[in-house]
């Protein structure tokens, strides 16, 4: 049994109880930018919705609410990835860690002698959740599911499972439950229920390994086989599952705009040009805007010209225009106030997109090429720029001042007033990594 993909994670989560230096360094990272979005989207509409109906859980930088683990992962991981702030793995396109936190620390909180697992349970989880998306392939996003909520939720039942130390038998079948409650659409994006998705699978990781816990069985080897997880997700039957906790935790981008990942190199280069004075072209009406992406990398930026902040998450020439005029894409650009203002929706009416085999060489997925964005009068190119790394990746990593910066301006927005929280923030992120 220890040969098949389930095995392989059970077995990794018996050995995994010590990490790198240089692993818990970059958990205790990934903590602090998650708790930071999940604090900027707590009083989001969605996150407000979904409190509504669940009223008793509070937030994780609170006391103990008594609300129900499910109901508690089920709210932060909503919060989480609310701002679509969160962070980002590329070769499984997926946000894990929106996902994997609010598990573990709502199962933590129903369990308190477990905390000492929290960091294991995390690179277990993350681990899960890069190697099911390298085994399922971009196909699974290409075809149009949202891989941050199915396979986030087989990762966070992994993660969970971990942290409660089930048994074999039990841990395999928390793997199954949780494949039984994975889903997640694209087609949700930039409407509400794409950062539900996210909730619903880190709900579904704890809801998956108290149901073991307490007897519930599934089959032993629900990832493999025609009909498994694995091949019904668009990966080979024979995929293998290769699981690297160092990697995989390495792995990780963060976000330093509050908006869909594939839009952050059109933006990065956007912002380039405007620091150069190309902004001051834009006066001129006959300018356009020529963005060109890699293949593949305009699937999730389905809008066109944005009606709400939410739909502005996934629209290329708003991110772009805005970016180009003001030389920054803040939270603010995400407010119907700043979508509805005329000289950002002008000028993204300028913007066009298109992808080019030209521009995408090198990569898996999304994770290639290059981005340019080109000032055009008629013909002639009066200005470009091209960004080759995605920002906050961990080929150009955000630095420790942007991450302070991030989470300084999201408790600013998330809890105003509360000048302790983003040190609390970092308090909890260093006992979560160092299993405090």
């Amino acid at each position: 049994m220890l040969t098949m993909p389930v095995g392989r994670i059970f077995s990794l989560s018996r050995k995994l109880d010590r990490l790198a230096a240089a692993t818990a360094d970059e958990i205790e990272r990934a903590y602090t930018d998650t708790l930071a979005v999940l604090c900027a989207g707590w009083d989001e509409p969605v996150t407000q919705a979904v409190r509504r109906a669940y009223p008793r859980v509070g937030a994780p930088w609170d006391e103990v609410d008594g609300a129900e683990p499910e109901a508690t992962a089920l709210v932060w991981g909503t919060a989480a990835h609310a701002l679509d702030y969160d962070d980002v793995h590329m070769t499984s396109v997926t946000h894990p860690s929106a996902v994997l936190i609010p598990a573990i620390e709502a199962a933590a909180r129903s369990a308190p002698e477990l905390r000492d697992r929290r960091s294991t349970a995390f690179a277990l989880g993350l681990a899960v959740n890069v190697g099911l998306g390298n085994a399922i392939g971009f196909a699974h996003y290409a075809k149009g599911w949202h891989a941050t909520s199915t396979i986030g939720a087989v990762a966070a039942g992994a993660a969970v499972a971990h942290l409660f130390g089930l048994e074999e038998r039990a841990f395999l079948s928390a793997l199954a439950i949780a494949a039984a409650q994975a889903g997640g659409l694209q087609r949700n994006f930039g409407t509400m229920a794409k950062p539900l998705q996210a909730g619903l699978a880190a709900q579904a990781g704890v809801r998956a390994a108290r149901l073991a816990m307490a007897g519930l069985e599934g089959p032993a080897d629900v990832l493999a086989g025609d009909n498994g997880f694995i091949a019904v997700f668009e990966g080979g039957a024979d995929a293998e599952l290769e699981l690297d906790v160092e990697a995989a935790v390495a792995g990780l981008s963060r976000k330093l705009f509050a908006c869909c990942y594939l839009a952050h190199r059109p933006v990065a280069a956007a912002i380039r040009l405007h620091g150069e004075g190309a902004s001051s072209l834009l006066s001129d009406p006959a300018i356009r805007v020529e963005v060109e992406v890699p293949p593949g990398c305009l699937k999730a930026l389905t809008i066109d010209i944005p009606q709400t902040g939410a739909e502005a998450k996934f629209s290329g020439k708003y991110t772009v225009a805005h970016a180009l005029l003001i030389g920054q894409l803040g939270l603010a650009a995400f407010t119907g106030q700043g979508v509805s203002r005329p000289e950002f929706v002008s000028l993204a009416r300028r913007v066009s997109l298109k992808e080019t085999e030209a521009s995408g060489a090198a990569g898996v997925g999304v994770d290639r090429g290059r981005v340019t964005v080109s000032l055009m009068r008629g013909a002639e190119q009066v200005a470009s720029a091209s960004v080759e790394h995605y920002p906050g990746s961990p080929a150009s990593p955000i630095t420790r001042a942007e991450l302070d910066g991030k989470l300084a301006d999201c408790v600013s927005i998330g809890v105003p007033g509360d000048n302790g929280l983003a040190a609390r923030i970092r308090s909890m992120a260093r006992q979560f990594a160092r299993n405090a």
